[in-house]
């Protein structure tokens, strides 16, 4: 199977939430894919655990979406902090969607609202570390 060349950065969207044209960070050294959520509400649906929450990267989007998991995870610095699991499709500018598992967390100190971790990358991507928006800024652009 042939990978596909990305850089450091790439612009996704997330389809199903509406949320498009976002900045991400493709770090291999993260395990997970990690999305910028805030206000995290927990509510039941049909007998099932569901999340509100907020994506301030683009514009404010109040997003909702099922409970896969809830988890203590360790953070880079080592820091224990509790995190909701939701997945969903993300798109790449190139048109390419998967599947991709996301951990929910406030990542209003980073530049990137997205990241993307090995999970989502390992066989499909490989990354050089000295390009950015490789697949285009635009949907099509590549």
């Amino acid at each position: 199977m042939d990978k596909k060349v990305i850089g450091r950065s790439e612009k996704v969207w997330f389809p199903n939430w509406g949320i498009e044209n976002v900045n991400a960070r493709i770090d291999t050294g993260a395990m997970t894919s990690s999305l910028h959520a805030e206000h995290i509400e927990v509510f039941q649906k049909e007998g099932e655990e569901w999340i509100r929450f907020w994506f301030d990267g683009h514009e404010g989007e109040q997003v909702e979406a099922k409970v896969v998991k809830d988890t203590q995870v360790k953070s880079s610095n080592g820091e224990a902090m509790h995190r909701y699991f939701v997945t969903t499709t993300i798109e790449f500018a190139d048109g390419a969607e998967q599947e991709v598992l996301l951990s929910l967390a406030n990542r209003s100190a980073m530049k990137h609202p997205v990241l993307i971790g090995r999970r989502l990358l390992s066989g499909k991507f490989l990354v050089d570390s000295g390009l950015s928006f490789v697949l285009g800024k635009k949907r099509g652009s590549a």
